[in-house]
């Protein structure tokens, strides 16, 4: 039998799937400047604590949030690992730049996939592609962000299929023999290729008919109501408290 394919959206009736996309494409975006004008770890914490928050609300898959983030355990533990041992070598251990500045980035990566999640897993490939059009974005780069995140699943379909079927042939991905691993994945990364290729014109040609690429859609979003601006401009005050301190027009918050 396939194995279900892992979905990041949701639908359900969230605060935050209630939310315009065109606030939330934007906020992923403010993220990211906030995560570099950032005064302090302090702020990247709270940030960090937002986004467990906004994921508990918009109930995104736990499974999403704990693989991307475990993803980057081993690279995480590297940064932050080489300054704590060379401080506790030394005579004198103290929280030295390095160690703080991995911290930083721990806390910075913990913030970015926890909102980020929070965000997409209450948007579909529609809203998405509106959201887009909605804040201007040309047509066709709007489609193809669209189209992209439609053949992430697609890709995952194939995969997950393909590789039931190879199974009778004897092509297993065992994960204990690590070179047995990457030698059968080897032989399934042609059959997706092949798969995903086949499917991504007839996936394009069922946008292009709904019209995505013409640059008409989007317009139906209507006005922002009072939740959307409400949760706009708490995060767009946060971010100028942040940027505040760090030029020093505000004193500090920590």
């Amino acid at each position: 039998m396939t194995n279900s394919v892992p979905v990041l959206y949701r639908e359900r009736n969230t605060f935050l799937h209630q939310r315009d996309p065109r606030v939330k494409i934007f906020l992923f975006f403010l993220l990211f400047l906030f995560l570099f004008i950032a005064p302090n770890w302090q702020w990247l914490l709270l940030l960090a604590i937002i986004g467990i928050v906004l994921a508990a609300v918009a109930q995104t898959p736990w499974k999403w949030l704990v693989v991307l983030w475990a993803v980057q355990i081993p690279s995480l533990l590297v940064i932050i690992g080489i300054p704590v041992v060379k401080q506790l070598l030394s005579d004198n251990f103290e929280f030295s730049d390095d160690i703080i500045s991995a911290f930083r980035l721990l806390l910075a990566w913990s913030a970015a996939i926890f909102i980020s999640l929070s965000l997409f897993s209450t948007m579909d490939a529609d809203d998405l592609t509106h959201g887009l059009r909605g804040l201007k974005v040309p047509a066709i780069a709007a489609f193809a962000v669209g189209l992209s995140y439609r053949l992430l699943y697609v890709t995952l379909t194939e995969a997950f299929q393909i590789a039931d079927a190879m199974k009778i042939k004897g092509v297993d991905l065992e994960t204990k023999n690590i070179f047995r691993l990457i030698k059968n994945s080897l032989k399934l990364s042609l059959p997706i290729l092949f798969a995903v290729l086949r499917r991504g014109p007839t996936l394009m040609s069922a946008l292009e008919m709904r019209g995505f690429i013409q640059g008409k859609r989007g317009r139906h979003l209507g006005k922002l109501d009072l939740g959307d601006l409400g949760f706009l401009f708490a995060f767009i005050a946060l971010f100028g408290c942040a940027l505040g301190e760090r030029v020093g027009v505000l004193p500090s918050f920590f």
